[in-house]
């Protein structure tokens, strides 16, 4: 303990170990209201642990085996619950600054924690986040670290892994949402090779409060740590407690852990924000295993990541077999590489690759090309239908971004569910230069929640323009290859595959292109597009890939688009016109018809909407616009 610190003693006792510190503000210091962090994700039950599991799953050794992460929830009562306010300095020191903040407004969701603990049969629920394998909190206050990005810094992250799952550092934020004292402890193993000291043990405690006063009229910044507190030439800092006094004071605060490497954090009065009572702790595990196991399936599936929830003598396993939700996209992500590109019956998987082609790196370092695995599974009935018509979609992390409903692609009763395996996650036995490349671009196509793949100032950043095409590009081709893949198709589907390989979309005042496959055959289609002034205009063609048929006919519509692929509004067609012998064409309610005779081979076409007034959302300056053309061959004079 540092000689320059004046800790109190107690005459016959023993020293005590730590003491609650914070930097008072200074006259002119900026105040803080609140946590900024507690308004920037949704804060519920599934994003709580759908964050530390991230954290978590991030930190792997790697070469130790898998990250095994332990919820345990503990219920203190009677000398129990007295024994450990006083460990964790509540009655000295962090009451007053709580209840200084209340009785300010500033802090009326501490209202219910001080009702409980005057309560003499009032209970205090505790829970641990224990993870093993993982580096543990590594550094020092000043460096750029696992332990000042967690116990110093705000909205701030430090990993450096392009292959990690977060890169803003609010997932962490979701531990003192989710107190009710907003307090939470640490304690840390870390790995030998990890410390230059000779203790591996640490531990510290961090609050987070508004600006607060206290009787003595000074004014103290939101932020406290149970520390040791030590004198550099910057002045007083918190200080980690270390060895015997970080094991002493872990085993008084419930949070001591196995040797092995990892951290466990201790989330003081464990409630969730976004329910006006507590659940019973049995209903919280199963909850618990519920949302790892929907967010982190591909993780377990491949043995990376191990969950369990413990409360008073009983514990559950997460196993990805035990979650019907999620059994459908195992199943699919399982079988992802079958050969078939067609799906006959419930249960049949089916897959095609999809081309992802990305900018240069913002240093101007050229991209590889990559690509990521596409596979739908035909639904049965006795699947679980809480994610039916959706993909998700997750990369070499583990962890799934989002289940993305594409319940518009599903034809009549042909559901499915479906998977994109994307960068590290596609193959990993076989990971290539394209597939790592792929895995940064979307972790920094990734929002501070973690929950989508869009544009990012990240994004900016790190690469130079055209990232945001390549994303609606993977978007565009995904929803193609996935009704490729659900619509019924006699078996040769491989051109439209490969089209699908090579159509890249032109966004920006440009119309977006679909095409859908012939019940009876495929054709050959490209087309692009533009706004003019007042209406579109566009051109393409049209080309079967058979020589046998009596005449086909296609039809051609524009539609606006949102960005979840929902179609919002159609624009009539003005004209449409194309050359040559045996081809004529018209339009009727807005839709554009082309029809050609026996023996007639590419077809180019031309042709403009109608006027669309300014600020329409449906003009080229306003919104996206997609152009969709349907041919169908017709043998034998029949339709």
């Amino acid at each position: 303990m540092d000689e320059n610190v004046d800790m109190t003693q107690r005459t016959g006792q023993r020293t005590d170990l730590a003491e609650w510190f914070f930097f008072d503000g200074g006259p002119g210091a900026p105040r803080y209201g609140d946590d900024p962090t507690k308004h920037a994700v949704d804060h519920d039950t599934e994003t709580f642990v759908r964050e530390v599991l991230q954290n978590a799953n991030d930190q792997s050794l790697d070469d130790d085996g898998p990250v095994e992460v332990t919820f345990r929830f503990e219920t203190l009562s009677g000398e129990e619950r007295t024994a450990f306010l006083e460990a964790l300095g509540w009655g000295k020191e962090l009451s007053t600054r709580l209840r200084a903040v209340t009785e300010a407004e500033r802090g009326r969701g501490h209202n219910d924690l001080f009702g409980r603990l005057e309560d003499p049969e009032g209970e205090l629920r505790l829970l641990v986040v224990e993870d093993e394998h993982t580096t543990g909190l590594t550094g020092s206050w000043d460096d750029d670290s696992n332990y000042s990005a967690l116990v110093r810094d705000e909205l701030y992250s430090s990993k450096q892994d392009d292959r990690a799952g977060g890169s803003y550092g609010l997932g962490k934020s979701v531990l003192w949402t989710f107190s009710g004292a907003s307090t939470v402890v640490f304690n840390s193993n870390l790995a030998p090779h990890r410390t230059e000291r000779d203790e591996r043990q640490r531990l510290i405690a961090r609050t987070k409060l508004p600006t607060h006063q206290l009787d003595d009229g000074v004014t103290y910044q939101g932020a406290g740590w149970l520390c040791q507190p030590k004198q550099t030439d910057d002045g007083v800092r918190p200080d980690s407690l270390w060895g015997n006094e970080a094991t002493e004071l872990a085993n008084r605060l419930h949070v001591d852990r196995p040797e092995t490497p990892g951290t466990s954090a201790l989330v003081v009065d464990y409630r969730d924000p976004t329910r006006d009572k507590r659940p019973e702790i049995d209903e919280l595990a199963d909850e618990f295993v519920e949302a790892a196991v929907k967010y982190f399936w591909p993780a377990m599936l491949r043995d990376d990541l191990r969950v369990t929830v413990e409360w008073d003598e009983e514990s559950r396993i997460a196993d990805v077999r035990d979650v019907p939700a999620v059994r459908p996209f195992v199943d699919c992500f399982e079988s992802r590489f079958v050969s078939s590109e067609s799906l006959e019956e419930s249960g049949d998987v089916a897959g095609v690759d999809i081309p992802v082609q990305l900018p240069p790196r913002a240093d101007g370092e050229p991209t590889p090309d990559g690509d990521v695995r596409l596979a739908a599974r035909l639904a049965s009935p006795a699947d679980d239908d809480s994610y039916l018509n959706n993909v998700a979609m997750f990369r070499g992390a583990g962890m799934v971004v989002k289940y993305y409903d594409q319940s518009r692609v599903a034809f009549s009763d042909r559901n499915f569910h479906a998977v994109l395996a994307c960068g590290e996650a596609k193959s990993p036995e076989s990971i290539t230069d394209g597939d790592r490349e792929v895995d940064r671009f979307l972790r920094y196509a990734e929002p501070p929640e973690h929950d989508d793949w869009q544009s990012t100032e990240n994004l900016r950043e790190h690469y130079q323009q055209g990232f945001r095409t390549a994303l609606d590009d993977m978007f565009d081709t995904l929803r193609d290859g996935l009704r490729h893949l659900v619509s019924q198709t006699d078996g040769r589907g491989q051109v439209l595959a490969d089209r699908v390989r090579k159509r890249f979309p032109i966004h920006g005042g440009q119309a977006r292109t679909r095409s859908m496959p012939s019940p009876s055959t495929v054709f050959d289609i490209g087309s692009s597009s533009g706004f003019d002034e007042d209406h579109w205009t566009f051109t393409g063609y049209i080309e079967p890939l058979e020589d046998d048929f009596e005449s086909w006919t296609a039809t051609v519509s524009l539609t606006g688009v949102g960005e979840d692929g929902s179609r919002y509004d159609d624009i009539s067609i003005a004209r449409i016109d194309a050359e040559g012998s045996g081809i004529t064409t018209r339009c009727e309610d807005g839709v554009g018809h082309v029809t050609a005779e026996s023996g007639t081979g590419r077809v180019r076409f031309e042709g403009v909407s109608e006027r669309v007034g300014e600020g329409d959302v449906r003009s080229g300056r306003v919104g996206e616009t997609q152009l969709e053309i349907r041919a169908e061959l017709r043998t034998g004079g029949e339709d």
